[in-house]
């Protein structure tokens, strides 16, 4: 009877082991299926995805190389971004030296891009094609419906928003670590500027307005303004609080009174030569009670950094700090 009964318990023994080794064998094969579906999620994983300003979800598998820009600022962000074989095109602006600040540079870059062409485009085979907000939304479409990756990128108003678009560029193409430099290099010229000129005080600020080649434009905010924060010196149509933008009256001019006029260098069409515009406004009857005529006072900045949404802006603050603060400016 004893011995029947060592054997059931035998027998019981051998099953507890059987199913202790089932369940582990269980769990070796269910983590194995993890790690398994974890390496194959990985390989699914690979690259990257951006959102632009649209909304759009761009994905990629390795950096674009072959890139394509359809706005100066862009070109001018990309060329300090990437190594230039990356970049397919730039604009034809990049080329003119009243307005791009990297004419040198793009000379080795085989293509210029016109935004009126998909098929142009398309020809290029461009892994992504970036476009400001501005571009024309019927031609972002086309783009996309004939297989483009097309990125939107906001157009900056202030350089606080350049820096933003710089970093969400850099993170399109891959080159984060690269845009950090790009922004400690603007900060380290704004700080400069700002060693020089920041202990200017509001009340000894000089009073200055932006000549357009239309007049005076009067807008709440615009990139000019920021310029001018920097300076340490005040666009004067920031006293006015119209609701509407739009050109300003002589009048009104005459009531800012201004220290200074300044105009952007850039004769684009033959027809805007600075000198014409200088003597222009220097001779204008209505002008002559304004403290900017009384001193002559006409500052030429080079639109290529007045006008520029990109890291070259910092050289618009400079160079009308260096203008309205001259003893500041050598000043060791």
């Amino acid at each position: 009877m004893k011995k029947y009964f060592e054997q059931d318990e035998n027998i019981v023994l051998k099953v507890i082991c059987l199913l202790l080794l089932l369940v582990v064998y269980t769990f070796c094969m269910g983590c194995g299926n993890q790690i398994a579906k974890h390496i194959k999620n990985d390989k699914i994983e690979e690259g990257y995805t951006v959102t632009d300003s649209t909304g759009t979800v761009l994905k990629f598998t390795k950096k674009p190389e072959k890139i394509i820009s359809l706005s100066i600022s862009t070109d001018e962000i990309l060329i300090d971004l990437v190594p230039v074989n990356r970049i397919k095109a730039v604009t034809y602006l990049a080329d003119d030296p009243g307005i791009s600040n990297v004419v040198e540079r793009v000379k080795v870059i085989p293509e210029r891009a016109y935004g009126n062409s998909a098929e142009a485009l398309l020809a290029m085979q461009p892994d992504v094609i970036i476009a400001a907000d501005f571009f024309k939304a019927e031609m972002i479409q086309t783009l996309r419906d004939i297989g483009l990756s097309v990125y939107v990128y906001k157009t900056p108003n202030n350089i606080k928003e350049i820096k933003t678009a710089i970093k969400a560029i850099a993170a399109l193409v891959g080159e984060q670590e690269q845009a950090e430099k790009m922004i400690r290099q603007m900060d380290h010229k704004l700080k400069f500027i700002k060693d020089k000129v920041g202990d200017i005080k509001p009340g000894e600020q000089k009073r200055v307005v932006f000549v357009r080649s239309n007049g005076i434009f009067y807008r709440p905010e615009t990139s000019f303004m920021d310029v001018c924060r920097y300076a340490n010196v005040r666009d004067a149509t920031e006293d006015l609080r119209y609701e509407q933008s739009g050109i300003l009256s002589q009048e009104e001019v005459v009531r800012l009174d201004p220290d200074a006029f300044v105009i952007p260098v850039w004769n684009y069409d033959g027809k805007h030569d600075p000198l014409q515009m200088q003597e222009k406004i220097l001779s204008n009857p209505s002008y002559q009670t304004t403290k900017a005529v009384k001193d002559k006072n006409v500052v030429m900045l080079p639109a290529a950094s007045v006008l520029a949404v990109s890291q070259y802006t910092v050289d618009a603050v400079e160079g009308l700090a260096k203008a309205m603060y001259p003893q500041k400016s050598s000043e060791e």
